[in-house]
């Protein structure tokens, strides 16, 4: 399986709740998908994924919204012929808090594994 490593930027939206994990590399947009209630995935033109977005996040973590502000952590994105698994790790001063998403991958994306560093 071949594997991309992309630095990330992240941002969280303290009013709003929202997380974002985004490639800081140029791209081009090309399709959206929900992959469960309030957490979206980006993909640009050429299938990989770019941008992961978690609305409510912190109750979609399960954590005080003020440890999100600014944990380390990385994003790993493994996409199969029938699957699509995110597993987010946000690591904390005195947690490690860990959420994992499947979705089925019918929109036929090609199989690739991406790793996001947050920086």
């Amino acid at each position: 399986m071949d594997i991309k490593e992309f630095e990330a930027e992240y941002t969280y939206d303290y009013n709003l709740d929202v997380a974002n994990i985004e490639i800081k590399q140029d791209y081009t947009h090309g399709k959206t998908i929900d992959l469960a209630f309030g957490v979206f995935l980006d993909f640009d033109e050429k299938f990989l994924p770019v941008n992961l977005e978690i609305v409510s996040a912190s109750k979609i973590v399960g954590i005080e919204k003020d440890c999100l502000v600014e944990p380390n952590g990385n994003v790993n994105i493994i996409i199969g012929n029938d699957l699509i698994k995110v597993e987010v790790t946000f690591e904390f001063e005195n947690e490690n808090e860990c959420i994992q998403l499947t979705a089925l991958n019918d929109y036929g994306f090609p199989i690739s594994q991406t790793n996001f560093a947050i920086i």
